[in-house]
Formats: C-alpha cells, structure tokens, sequence
C-alpha cells in the first residue's frame, strides 16, 4: 500500500485537522492532490485524489446545483475532501449536510483544516510523498492547468473572469498578483499596494528551467511601508488581440517565487488571454449592437414609439430627455492619409473623445465619430459653448499627443427634446462640420475648431443646397469671372480677396496674415477689381461676394 489518507492525517502538517466524517476510508491510498477553485474541475477528476477546497468555489451554487456536483463527485471516488470554513458562503450549513451525507455513503474522509493554512503547503506536501520530482511537475502542471480551463468554462467566469484568474493565481503561489495594461494601468490586483508598476532600466531577462512560450523578467522594487528593502518583482509579457500587450506581475512579498510557482504562472496567463480574447470579442459585438441601433436613431429609422422605446432602453438613454449631438473629424494638414491610417486615427480621437466625455454614446462612422450628448435645457448656451471648446482643446491635447499635426473639429448640432428629434440635431452637427473650414471658430490650442449651428446665421440656408446648379445661383458673376480667370494666378487671387474681406478691407492685416508686402498685397486687390469689377464700397455686393466664397468652398467639399 502506497501513501494513504491514515499517512496524511499522521503528518505535523495536520496536527489541527479534524477528521468530521468518513472515518471507515482512512485506508485509502492517494494517488494525487487537486485544489478546487471551479465546480467545473469535477470534469477532470481521475480518481484517488485528495481535494482541497475552501467551498467558496461553490458560492454562487443554489443547495440543489451543489448536490448535483458532489454527485459526480461520488462517481469518481476521490480519496479524501479536505475543507476549510472562515468566507461567507451562501446556505453553507446545507451543503454542509449534503457533503455529510455524500462522506457517510461513500465512507470518503472528510478533514476540516484551520482557515489560515495554506492550500499550497498541503499540496506540495502530499505531492513529495507520492511522486519523484519530475512526476510532481506534471502533476501540478495538471492540476493548474485544469483549474483555470475549469474556470475558464465556468459560467459564473463571464462576471469579473481576469479577477478572478488573478486571485486564484496568488492563492496558489502564496504572493500578491497583479495585471497591467500596455499604459502601465493596473487592470486587476491581489494587492492594494500594488497598483502602480514601471518596468525599471534595469530588470533583467529571467529563464525558467522549462521551457515556455513567454518572455519573463526580474526586478527589484522597494513598497512604501519598507523603502530600505528590496523586493524581487518578475513580469512577463501576454500579447493580447490587435497588438495590444499586457504585463502579469508577481511580486515577492511573502516568500521567493520558485519553480512550481511559474507553473502556475504559465497555466495563468494562457487563462489571461482566452478570458481578455472572449471580452474584447463580447465589446466588439456589444459595440456593433449599438452601433446599429444608434445609427437607426440618428437617421430616423425608427419607424414606432414603441420601438423608439426599445432601442433606448437596450441603448441606456431616455426617451424624453435632451440631446445634442456632436459630430467630430480629424483635419490632417496637407498630409494625404489612407484608409488604413483614417480608420487607425478615427479610432484614437474615439478613444479621446471617451476619456473626456463621460455618460455620453460615442459611434465610428467612416472618419467621423458621433457623440450623443444628454443636456440640461435650464442651462445657458454660453455656459455650454465654454465647456465644450475646454473639452474640444483637451480631445486635441490627447490626439496630438500621439500624432502632432492631427487637428480636431467638431460640428455641433441644437439641443432638441426627445429622442425622436435627434435625426435634426444630426443633420445640423454634419452641416456644422462641412462648414468648419470655412466660418468655425479656431480654438485657443489653435489646432482645434468649432462650429455650432446655432452661430452659422444665414448659412444655415445654404445647408439645404446639394445640386451645384444651384449653389451656382448664389455666387455673383463677379465671383464667377475670378473662379475662371487665369489659374496660374487664380488661387493667389482667390485667397487674397477671402483674406482681405476677412480683415474687413484692411490691407495692412491682409499683407501680415498673407506674409506679403503690403505693395503686394494692393496690387492684387487692384488686379481682383479689374477681373471682377467687385465695387469694396458697396456693403450689399461686398456680402453677396462673401456669400459667393463659402458656397465655393461648398462646391469644393461636395466634390471631394
């Protein structure tokens, strides 16, 4: 007879155990040891093993749902259960009573440990006294691995699943877990003073006396409460979906990692990256879902108040509350980007948008990004606008911290009431946007610029325009004469006769903002009156001119 549960009660070890029920089967030879951190590793039970549980693995199990694992349990003929009781755990005492009954029908010893020892000391424990040293490596290589592929199928993973692949892990190495983004910011923790991280200068490439499919280092740290010790600290690198990487941390608070330990750690981190695959899965399709219903809402798609309802709901707005809707792009300067570069910086102001933007509904369409924004109506607009151009200049800060000459604008539709009038509020803010090129208010970063609908006055008409034929009508045929005019000399004309009309007729500001001589600059407003016969004394042909420019510029966007 090999190593018996009669063996393991006789070790130091189990001084304090108590044996509650089950005592005919102490004879029982072990033939492995299995820490229970999911219901679901009842599926990878062989048979002769001692299992370790806290029961809180069992926590969200109605009484009925326990009975039912302990039944397949049974079937397996496990050598031992060793419990500990000290975590709340829903009707404990009654799934005390079926492990009881369970332990007394199947003569299965069931030994209670005290609560502050440690799984891991049992496990290494039994494993030294059943199997030679490269054997308990399978082994515990076996059991984490089951353990966390237990836990991955578990349905009650779906809640909090990177948490909980964490704390597992830091139960099972004794040392506090943590999981850092590609930002350094800490996504999950064991440790409340390991919440920060920074790869030092110095840490080092660290191999395991194994071989594995990631890339480890070691460095030395100090905590906060003892700054004149150092701490071994190691991190490896998991690759995530769409290049993103991720950093697990151990560090060595409570004893030294060993190699036993990255066993464990490697079964964790091929945990880490089928449960962070399935959540970004979950976001996208959860993203594509209300993409679709946002879209439906912003183009009046929604044909019944009832569906209007529905689709608000499944989207978390209300139906009766204000909204203004806020159209963004990206000004790229003279560079010419393509459309994997659009879609790459569409996505970076999204991700700006959503960090200064709280509460807000954000959607990609194309090189825009929409923003459905509840408003209070009782506040005033100047309030409003002062808020948004902070906002506008922070988005910007972010943006081109990461591409220096990506300029922000943003076209801003009226507030109306009701989500059912949000199809207006759109239109305006994509009006808005057209427009900013040609009357939008530049920010004070002088990158950004704005342009709310409300401010655009008699242009407000020219949105209703899309047939050039018609545009044509609102351009003077003094315009229309410098448009065909010479087109050597066309643009620096054009641009000349906007400038100075700008600068209301001042050719010293017009030669400044130009950077040309001011005899240059007259010169030009010369050669404009003899092209055009424009009369600059006349304020009505000197309004219609500039009507005739923005509706060029029109002309010009709807052909690009």
């Amino acid at each position: 007879m090999g190593f018996t549960v009669q063996d393991m009660l006789d070790m130091k070890l189990f001084q304090k155990a108590n044996l509650l029920w089950g005592k005919g089967g102490i004879g029982q030879e072990i033939r492995g040891v299995t820490i229970i951190e999911s219901p679901d590793i009842v599926r990878f039970i062989s048979g002769g093993e001692v299992l370790l549980t806290g029961l809180n693995a069992f926590q969200n199990c109605s009484p009925e749902e326990f009975r039912s694992y302990i039944a397949e349990l049974a079937k397996k003929k496990v050598s031992a259960l060793v419990i500990k009781r000290g975590r709340t755990v829903d009707f404990m005492e009654e799934k005390m009573a079926v492990i009881q009954e369970y332990a007394q029908k199947t003569e299965t010893p069931v030994v209670e440990i005290p609560f502050e020892m440690p799984f891991r000391e049992i496990l290494n424990t039994i494993m030294e006294h059943i199997f030679s040293e490269e054997v308990i490596r399978l082994k515990y290589f076996k059991t984490t691995h089951d353990n966390f592929t237990a836990l991955s199928l578990s349905f009650h993973s779906m809640e909090n699943g990177v948490q909980r692949i964490v704390d597992i892990l830091s139960k099972l190495i004794g040392n506090p877990v943590a999981l850092f983004d590609q930002n350094l910011e800490c996504q999950a923790t064991t440790d409340t003073r390991i919440r920060e991280f920074e790869i030092q200068p110095d840490a080092k490439e660290y191999s395991l006396d194994f071989y594995s499919n990631y890339k480890y280092r070691r460095q030395e740290i100090t905590l906060e409460e003892k700054p004149e010790e150092k701490i071994g600290q190691y991190l490896v690198r998991l690759n995530v979906m769409y290049n993103a990487r991720m950093y697990l941390v151990v560090t060595e608070t409570e004893h030294p990692v060993n190699g036993m330990d990255f066993i464990a750690v490697e079964n964790a981190v091929t945990a880490l990256k089928q449960e962070l695959f399935r959540q970004s899965s979950l976001a996208d399709l959860e993203k594509k879902f209300q993409s679709d219903i946002m879209n439906n809402i912003l183009n009046g798609k929604v044909h019944s108040i009832q569906e209007l309802r529905r689709d608000s709901s499944l989207l978390g707005i209300s139906v009766d509350a204000s909204y203004r809707i806020i159209a963004f792009n990206l000004g790229y300067g003279s560079n010419q980007v393509d459309l994997n570069d659009t879609v790459k910086y569409t996505n970076i102001l999204n991700n700006a948008i959503a960090i200064e933007f709280p509460n807000v509904k954000i959607q990609n369409d194309m090189d825009r990004v929409i923003v459905i924004q509840e408003v209070d109506p009782a506040r005033k607009q100047e309030e409003y606008r002062h808020e948004l151009k902070e906002i506008v200049m922070k988005i910007q800060k972010r943006v081109a911290s990461t591409k220096k000459d990506l300029k922000v604008r943003a076209g801003v539709g009226r507030m109306v009431e009701g989500i059912e009038h949000i199809p207006s509020s759109f239109k305006e803010a994509t009006d808005s946007l057209m427009f900013i090129d040609i009357l939008g208010d530049e920010n004070e970063d002088s990158q950004s610029k704005i342009m709310i609908f409300s401010d655009m006055g008699i242009f407000k008409l020219l949105c209703q325009l899309s047939d050039e034929k018609e545009m044509m009508e609102y351009v003077p045929e003094s315009l229309q004469r410098l448009y065909h005019y010479k087109k050597q000399q066309r643009q620096d004309l054009i641009l000349t006769l906007k400038t100075y009309l700008e600068h209301n007729q001042n050719l010293t500001k017009t030669a400044q903002d130009l950077y040309i001589h001011y005899k240059t600059a007259a010169y030009r407003i010369e050669r404009i009156s003899q092209i055009t016969g424009i009369d600059f004394d006349n304020p009505n042909e000197v309004l219609s001119v500039r009507i005739g420019l923005v509706v060029c510029k029109m002309m010009e966007n709807l052909k690009k």
